[in-house]
């Protein structure tokens, strides 16, 4: 079992949001269901679109669904932040930048503390990410937002969800635990934690099985950990949310 302080990467998934942090020196054209940022604070980088133009960046935002290609330099570890297209940061980008068809290149340069925080935390140091997140797209957008206080029902629903991999999870179900009709559980949760029921649930799987493979377990019982029915699964769900597949990028 391999020593997780020994990996060349650093990796974070939670709650509709995704980090990571490694030597990527070039990806194919792909595209996946999430708002991408790829940050690198000295080195620029270059991404192509699907019609193979290539364009440079030191920060750049690329809208979900989108075709493209990362090209990068392998002496250099650049930071790809994920956001669900539910999730609340993703919304708050969309309502700032024309997020279609295109990549957008962002001339704001992150604050100095928002940017050795992601240093820090690419060098696996211990530090809030979904902190650092918040503020990084506060800044790009001009819009403050402040953590929300999950109320009682809402974290019983995420911890019962959390400890319930192996078993399937439905709405109706958690709607009923907490005496609340489906529809304003649904809102309610979408409300408070920021991304839609179904997107939970696939992402607290996703982050549990990441986790498991962390830790040294192989990827085929690191996704019975998370509750996927094989690895197939598993790797086509990856690959469709973050536009690689899990075994090029999660080891060490």
């Amino acid at each position: 079992m391999k020593n997780p302080s020994d990996r060349r990467f650093n990796v974070f998934f939670r709650n509709g949001i995704g980090v990571y942090s490694g030597a990527v020196p070039e990806t194919k054209l792909h595209t996946h269901h999430a708002t991408e940022i790829i940050f690198s604070s000295n080195t620029s980088y270059k991404v192509a679109d699907e019609n193979g133009l290539e364009k440079e960046y030191h920060v750049s935002l690329i809208p979900h669904d989108i075709k493209h290609r990362f090209i990068g330099d392998p002496t250099f570890t650049p930071i790809f932040i994920y956001l669900d297209p539910f999730h609340y940061l993703s919304q708050q980008l969309k309502s700032v930048y024309q997020l279609d068809t295109e990549i957008v290149s962002i001339d704001k340069t992150p604050e100095l503390n928002i940017t050795e925080n992601l240093n820090f935390w690419a060098q696996g140091k211990d530090v809030d990410i979904i902190k650092v997140i918040t503020e990084l797209v506060c800044q790009l957008t001009g819009h403050f937002t402040h953590a929300i206080q999950l109320e009682d029902r809402i974290l019983q629903s995420t911890e019962h969800i959390k400890s319930s991999m192996h078993s399937e999870i439905r709405l109706s179900d958690m709607a009923s635990r907490v005496h609340l009709s489906e529809s304003r559980y649904a809102h309610l949760f979408k409300e408070q934690v920021g991304i839609p029921f179904r997107r939970f649930v696939l992402w607290t799987r996703l982050q549990t099985t990441v986790e498991s493979i962390l830790v040294g377990n192989s990827l085929t019982s690191a996704c019975y950990d998370g509750g996927f029915s094989d690895l197939p699964h598993f790797s086509k769900t990856f690959m469709d949310m973050f536009g690689v597949s899990p075994s090029s990028v999660l080891k060490g």
